[in-house]
């Protein structure tokens, strides 16, 4: 991420002085950083069969490989995905079909009309919170009966993971999925949580002195600090060092209570955080052009080339947001508008800015970071449970078996350490699995819920193709109009979302778990299948 000064004139405007070619009927503010032209990332190869039961299958391969070990006579050994992370290079779930060919039958499975043994999907959601959980202060009704489908309460017995992706904030993390969990009746961890100012945590090393803007008092200042953020001040703080910045506003009691006394003239704001939406356009509008007119971020001095102010970071982008009020109300891609317009009225030049939030690149690839870790999470979390319900029911068994610390990281995520020190434990180290490290499959479909075609849907269908956007009522968005970004599925909520994306789901996944199945034997039930029932005897060797 660049941190070079956001004033500096853009390359497609240095040939024509300091005027803007395309005229202000046809020029978007917000739509200058060529997101409608990317191509999106093609869909990979991934199965439709939950994780749970590709983990199934890796398990009972891994047990018949330490079966054929020669010369072991004693109890296979535990498996240990630390040594799948010392040794050797990574094996995708393409890799491990073709090692499965070479040995049919490590696993069979019989024809069925249903799937609903306990298992994780294999495809996973992310949601927008505005507009599709919450509309201002109150819970949309079906929100609750949603989390609690994706959390398994479906016809099917699966476990669908899932993650917010907000361009809300002024808050931190921890503080909204509290809140999240207190309205849906579910737990919501703040590793489910993306804000649109998530991302800039990554600029904690890059800057000392920042001005946070947004949010109520001092609320998205305790955010920053809790980011790592040394030294961030807020517009108050300014209001207060010289009243005469802001001649229209008088500090309130509550306000004299959250300000840091400072000495602007004697502090280099190098960057601008826009957090959370301003509640004071006026004041804020005018501190923020100060600093970007400033000579290296020191109020009260001029630039003469409009180059040398500090960076000017936004968490969003979006244009209008809904409350309860029938008519939208403009956020924080109006404040945006409004400062750039104000810049290029001033100086001539474009205002160059630096977006995070939906629908912007880097918030897509910070999300899928999220979700596949998430996704880890919950089948780790799932394959404890199964180990330990067999443990209990035959301690004594010598069938290969997954502690809860040693089942961890079965699959791993990239941002896991390749060693953790572990060194005794010897594991999977036995034939060819002793090389290998398996990487997490993708998910076979990500399902993304917004209310806003312009940056839920944009952001849904501009960066993968394996994403699938569908787009809802209950916000923004009102049925009877042709949206600018068309979602693949229109709902009239949330609820009707996620049935559409199980059923879907459990069609694609019936019909691979079909593919070369046994049908079932005369009079056979169609039961639920458990790790234990896939695991099949070790086939005899070939006589030499």
């Amino acid at each position: 991420m660049s941190s070079q000064s956001v004033n500096s004139e853009p390359k497609e405007a240095a040939t024509a002085g300091t005027t803007l070619s395309a005229s202000p009927a046809t020029y978007s503010f917000l739509n200058n950083d060529g997101i409608d032209q990317m191509t999106p990332l093609p869909r990979k190869k991934a199965s439709s069969l939950s994780l749970s039961d590709q983990w199934t299958s890796l398990h009972s391969m891994t047990k018949l490989t330490q079966l054929d070990q020669p010369g072991s006579g004693a109890a296979p050994a535990r498996a240990s995905s630390t040594n799948l992370k010392r040794y050797g290079s990574r094996l995708s779930t393409g890799s491990l079909a073709s090692i499965g060919s070479r040995r049919p039958s490590i696993t069979q499975r019989i024809k069925r009309t249903v799937i609903d043994h306990a298992r994780v999907a294999s495809y996973a959601f992310a949601f927008d919170i505005d507009g599709v959980i919450v509309k201002g202060p109150n819970t949309i009704p079906e929100a609750k009966e949603a989390m609690r489908m994706l959390n398994g309460e479906n016809p099917y017995n699966v476990k669908v993971p899932y993650i917010f992706v907000t361009n809300g904030g002024g808050r931190d993390e921890e503080a909204r999925s509290k809140d999240l969990s207190d309205r849906l009746g579910v737990e919501i961890t703040k590793d489910q949580v993306i804000q649109g100012h998530t991302p800039m945590k990554d600029l904690v090393d890059v800057y000392d002195n920042v001005l946070v803007v947004g949010g109520v008092g001092d609320a998205c200042r305790k955010v920053a600090e809790g980011y790592g953020f040394k030294n961030v001040y807020i517009p108050l703080d300014v209001m207060n060092w010289n009243p005469s910045v802001s001649p229209y506003y008088t500090l309130t009691e509550e306000d004299k209570k959250v300000v840091k006394d400072a000495d602007f003239s004697k502090i280099n704001i190098q960057a601008i955080l826009v957090f959370a939406d301003s509640r004071n356009w006026a004041a804020d509008q005018q501190i923020i052009l100060d600093l970007l007119l400033s000579k290296d971020g020191v109020l009260g001095t001029d630039s003469t080339t409009y180059e040398e102010g500090p960076g000017i970071y936004f968490a969003h982008s979006d244009f209008v947001w809904a409350t309860n009020y029938k008519q939208s109300r403009y956020g924080m891609g109006a404040l945006q508008v409004s400062i750039a317009a104000l810049f290029r009225e001033h100086t001539g030049k474009e205002l160059k800015v630096i977006r995070f939030g939906k629908p912007q690149r880097g918030t897509f690839k910070y999300a899928n970071k999220v979700l596949t870790k998430w996704r880890k999470d919950v089948l780790d979390e799932h394959v404890e449970e199964m180990s330990a319900a067999e443990e209990t029911e035959d301690d004594s068994s010598d069938e290969l078996h997954f502690t809860a610390k040693s089942n961890k990281g079965v699959f791993i995520s990239d941002s896991e350490d390749e060693d953790d020190g572990d060194s005794d434990d010897e594991g999977l180290t036995v034939q060819k699995l002793s090389q290998l490290t398996l990487d997490l499959p993708p998910a076979s479909t990500v399902y993304f819920v917004g209310d806003t075609p312009e940056s839920d849907i944009r952001f849904a269908n501009s960066h993968d193709e394996s994403w699938h956007s569908i787009l809802v009522k209950t916000g923004v968005y009102q049925g009877g109009t042709i949206p600018k970004y068309k979602p693949k599925h229109t709902c009239e909520n949330v609820l009707e979302a996620v049935k559409y994306a199980i059923e879907r789901e459990h069609k694609m996944e019936l019909e691979e778990w079909n593919k070369g199945a046994l049908e079932p034997e005369h009079g056979a039930v169609d039961v639920p299948v458990t790790l234990e029932e896939k695991i099949v005897e070790k086939p005899e060797k070939e006589e030499k």
